[in-house]
């Protein structure tokens, strides 16, 4: 979750080549319904992926150690949905060739322990984030997010970007097209943002993906289950694909807003 709300804490930076390991079991309800179609059938990462061989790609899980984020439906936590489908983007992406860099692969956060002793530990977790980036050329960034609300209505998933970055709304506009296209039905658009950390510090295409409502009952039961979490990935993945792949996407219009 983001904004008003609160932003994130992070964590552990690694290569992705050690994200090989089992992802993050998460207690779940079957949420297979009318709107779910067999993914496997279709996936095969590495192919016609050429488009993003050798691209660094970071991959933020939102939230983790003491921060949990947004806190849904049936007491699930933001912190575990998004490490879960982290880990499973930066699969589909090493498999298609990227060089994957994630900025935790545990439960824990990127505060250090001077930053803890201030009370400082959300900021200084977003620095920690920040200087993970920072640290070496960076052709993406996707930062991923569990939305909330007051009401158990609102639901969908949307893709924050920065308003002055034109790359960052191509990626997020062609982002939230996967994501009608693979998820729960939504008609959410892409939302531009002035103020957040780490859209504002990262150049180039810089997402923040809000993958749906935990406080929304059929949301908060499909991210749950790994079937859900799944596609999630897959369509962040997509997404990645053909924003490096499309020459028309290449094209970028400046911001108009």
């Amino acid at each position: 979750m983001h904004g008003k709300h609160r932003h994130v804490p992070l964590a552990f930076a690694a290569m992705a080549m050690l994200v090989g390991a089992t992802s993050l079991v998460v207690p779940v309800q079957d949420a297979r319904a009318a709107w779910f179609r067999p993914l496997q059938h279709r996936v095969n990462p590495g192919v016609q992926a050429t488009g993003i061989q050798g691209k660094v790609i970071v991959v933020d899980a939102g939230h983790g150690g003491r921060d949990s984020g947004a806190r849904g439906v049936g007491g699930i936590e933001e912190k575990d949905i998004t490490l879960s489908v982290a880990l499973k983007l930066a699969r589909y992406l090493q498999q298609g060739g990227a060089i994957v860099i994630m900025t935790r692969t545990t439960d824990t956060d990127l505060a250090t322990e001077r930053d803890r002793a201030m009370r400082q530990r959300h900021l200084g977790d977003l620095r920690g984030r920040l200087n993970v980036v920072r640290r070496q050329r960076v052709d993406a960034f996707v930062s991923i997010h569990c939305n909330s609300a007051p009401s158990p209505d609102w639901r969908g998933a949307q893709v924050l970007y920065l308003k002055t970055n034109p790359h960052a709304k191509q990626l997020a506009t062609v982002m939230q097209e996967a994501f009608r296209t693979e998820l729960l039905p939504t008609h959410r658009d892409v939302q531009s943002n002035r103020t957040l950390f780490l859209l504002k510090r990262i150049e180039g295409p810089t997402v923040l993906a809000e993958i749906g409502f935990v406080s929304n009952p059929e949301e908060a039961r499909a991210l749950t289950t790994d079937a859900y979490q799944e596609r999630v990935a897959f369509a962040m993945y997509e997404a990645l694909v053909r924003y490096f792949s499309d020459p028309a996407v290449e094209q970028v219009p400046e911001d108009d807003g």
